[in-house]
C-alpha cells in the first residue's frame, strides 16, 4: 500500500514539475520583429514604396503595442491594447499631425479589409519560425471558391488574446506567419526574431500630444496620405 502511495506521489510531483517547467519556458515579455512584404508591386501601387518593411510587436503583462513606421518617418501607426482595459487605441502620426482613435476591445480595427474566416482548420503541420515551434492553421472563407490561406502561430509565448481587434481573433496563439489585407493592400507578415528584452510600461500609454479623434477624421488622413 505504501509503495502504491509513493508511486502516486512521485507521478504527481513529476507532473507538477513538468507543468511548472513548461510554464516557465513561455516568455511573457519581449519584442517580436516581423518582416513585411506586399503582394502588389510599387509599379502597380506607388504607395508601397512608403509602407514599412518591418513591424514590431511589443508585449508585457498581456498588454500589446504594435508599431509600424513608413518611409523616412512620414507617417507611423501604433496599436495599443491593455488587456484589462475595455478599449484599444490606434495612434496615427502623419507628418506633424498626431491622432488617437479609441474603440472597443472586441471590435475589429477599421484598418482591416477582410472578414473573419468562417472556419479555422487546425492541422498537425508544424515549422520553426524565429526559433519557436509553430502550428499551422488553414482559414476558410464564406466564398467556397476563394483560395484557402495558411498561417502559423505559436503557443510558446504567454500572451492572452494575442490577436484581439483583428479578423484572426479566434486563433489561440501568437501569429508568427500570416497574411492580411490592410488599407486595401494585401500584406504578409513573417516573424524574423523574438527579443527577450525588457519592455517599457510607457509603450502602452497614450502620449499627451496625441489628440483624441473620431474614426471619420482618422480615415480622412489615411485616404489623403494614400
Amino acid at each position: 500500500m505504501k509503495q502504491g502511495l509513493s508511486i502516486i506521489l512521485l507521478l504527481i510531483l513529476t507532473w507538477s514539475c513538468k507543468t511548472s517547467s513548461e510554464s516557465s519556458n513561455k516568455i511573457s515579455e519581449g519584442i517580436i520583429t516581423y518582416n513585411v512584404s506586399y503582394f502588389t508591386s510599387e509599379k502597380d501601387n506607388p504607395i508601397i514604396a512608403l509602407l514599412p518593411n518591418k513591424v514590431e510587436l511589443r508585449f508585457k503583462d498581456n498588454n500589446i503595442c504594435l508599431i509600424s513606421e513608413g518611409y523616412l518617418g512620414f507617417f507611423s501607426t501604433k496599436f495599443i491594447s491593455k488587456y484589462k482595459n475595455q478599449s484599444s487605441n490606434i495612434l496615427l502620426k502623419v507628418l506633424s499631425n498626431k491622432l488617437n482613435y479609441e474603440f472597443p476591445k472586441d471590435e475589429i480595427a477599421f484598418l482591416y479589409n477582410q472578414l473573419p474566416p468562417t472556419q479555422i482548420e487546425y492541422t498537425d503541420s508544424t515549422k520553426m519560425i524565429a526559433g519557436y515551434n509553430c502550428k499551422q492553421a488553414i482559414l476558410h472563407a464564406k466564398d467556397q471558391n476563394a483560395t484557402k490561406i495558411s498561417l502559423y502561430y505559436t503557443s510558446e509565448i504567454s500572451l492572452k488574446a494575442p490577436n484581439r481587434n483583428t479578423p484572426l481573433y479566434k486563433v489561440p496563439g501568437v501569429l508568427m506567419e500570416f497574411e492580411t489585407t490592410m488599407n486595401q493592400v494585401k500584406t504578409k507578415f513573417t516573424a524574423q526574431s523574438v527579443s527577450l528584452n525588457k519592455v517599457s510600461d510607457d509603450d502602452f500609454n497614450i502620449p499627451e500630444d496625441y489628440v483624441l479623434s473620431d474614426l471619420k477624421t482618422l480615415q480622412k488622413y489615411i485616404v489623403d496620405f494614400n
